[in-house]
C-alpha cells in the first residue's frame, strides 16, 4: 500500500506540474499572441504599406546596416562628412560638411556654426536618404534646403534607440530655395488637406495650383518613388505637420507611410 501510495502522489505531482506548465504556456502565447497579428503601429493610416518586396527597399537597406557598411557607402558615393563624437541616442552620429548633388542642408534660424548646433546631427543612416532626397532636389534647381533639426536633445532618454529626432533619423524639412533665389515653404506653400492622400492614384489635388504646391508634391513623390525613407509626412497627415516635412528611416521595419 505504501508503495501504491507513493505512485499515486507522484501522479498527482506530475499534473499539478503539467498543469503549471500548461498555465504558463498559454500566459506566453497571449503576451506573444498581439505581436504576431497585430499590424505594424503604423497600419492604422490607411496610406501606410508593406509591399511584397519591402526588404529591397532603401529605407530598410539603410536601417539594416551595421554602423561600418553605412560609412564605407557614405564615402564611395562621395558625401562630404565627418563623423561626430558620441551622441546620446545617435547609432552612427555623423554632419554634413558641403553640398549633396549641389544642395546644402541647412538649419533653419541657425545662433551657432553647424559644428556647434546639435541639430545639424544625423545618423549615417538618414545621411544616405538626403543623398537621394537631394538628387531628386537638384533636378528642380534646389540649391538650399532650410530644415527645424535632424538630431533633437528631447526625448533621447526614454525614446527607443534609433528612432526618429532623438535617433538622427529624422529631419523637419521647412523651405526650398531655388537657384534663381525663390523661396518656397511647407506652410504657405503645399497647400495640403488633412486626411487626404500625397501621392499615387487617388492622389488629392492642392488646394490651390501653384509653383509652390507643384514643387513640394513632386519633391515628395518623386522620393517617395525612391523608397529611402520609411515615413514622409506633410500637412496632408495632421495639423502637426502643418509647416514642414518629417522624412524618417527606420531599422526594423518593412512598412512606408507617405502622406
Amino acid at each position: 500500500m505504501e508503495g501504491v501510495g507513493s505512485d499515486v502522489g507522484g501522479g498527482a505531482g506530475a499534473g499539478v506540474r503539467a498543469r503549471a506548465l500548461l498555465l504558463l504556456l498559454v500566459a506566453v502565447v497571449a503576451l506573444l499572441l498581439p505581436l504576431a497579428v497585430a499590424p505594424p503601429a503604423a497600419a492604422a493610416n490607411r496610406y501606410a504599406i508593406e509591399p511584397p518586396d519591402a526588404m529591397l527597399a532603401r529605407a530598410y537597406r539603410y536601417g539594416a546596416m551595421e554602423s561600418e557598411h553605412c560609412l564605407a557607402l557614405l564615402a564611395l558615393r562621395d558625401v562630404p562628412f565627418q563623423p561626430v563624437a558620441p551622441t546620446r541616442g545617435v547609432d552612427t552620429p555623423v554632419r554634413l560638411t558641403g553640398f549633396l548633388h549641389g544642395v546644402r542642408f541647412v538649419p533653419i534660424d541657425a545662433l551657432a556654426p553647424p559644428e556647434k548646433d546639435d541639430r545639424t546631427i544625423a545618423d549615417c543612416r538618414l545621411v544616405l536618404a538626403l543623398d537621394d532626397l537631394a538628387s531628386v532636389l537638384a533636378e528642380h534647381q534646389v540649391v538650399r534646403a532650410e530644415y527645424f533639426s535632424m538630431y533633437r536633445r528631447r526625448g533621447a532618454g526614454f525614446m527607443k534607440r534609433g528612432m526618429r529626432h532623438p535617433g538622427g533619423r529624422a529631419i523637419d524639412l521647412v523651405n526650398l530655395v531655388l537657384a534663381d533665389g525663390k523661396t518656397y515653404g511647407v506652410r504657405g506653400d503645399f497647400q495640403g488637406m488633412r486626411g487626404v492622400k500625397t501621392c499615387g492614384d487617388g492622389a488629392a489635388k492642392p488646394r490651390r495650383d501653384t509653383p509652390g504646391a507643384r514643387l513640394w508634391r513632386a519633391v515628395v513623390c518623386e522620393t517617395s518613388a525612391l523608397r529611402s525613407f520609411n515615413l514622409i509626412l506633410s500637412p496632408n497627415h495632421d495639423w502637426a505637420h502643418r509647416d514642414h516635412l518629417h522624412m524618417e528611416v527606420r531599422s526594423g521595419i518593412k512598412w512606408i507611410l507617405v502622406q
